[in-house]
């Protein structure tokens, strides 16, 4: 018996019912069409928030 839960995936507002949420290789379709419903300054701004993320991290690792 395995202790990993199935994760419960809705489709996204909007979004037909009939589109996969994750390809046949695994990726999470809905995260790409999120990204691609964002304009090009949002999703900069997206992207640069896991950038500061990222520097964060590392410097709190760093000081350990």
């Amino acid at each position: 018996m395995s202790d990993q839960l199935t994760p419960i995936v809705r489709p996204e507002p909007g979004t037909p019912a009939d589109l996969p949420a994750f390809s046949d290789d695994g990726v999470d379709l809905t995260l790409i069409r999120w990204m691609l419903s964002l304009t090009p300054a949002e999703r900069l701004d997206v992207l640069q928030g896991h950038v500061e993320a990222i520097l964060s991290i590392r410097d709190a690792n760093e000081r350990r």
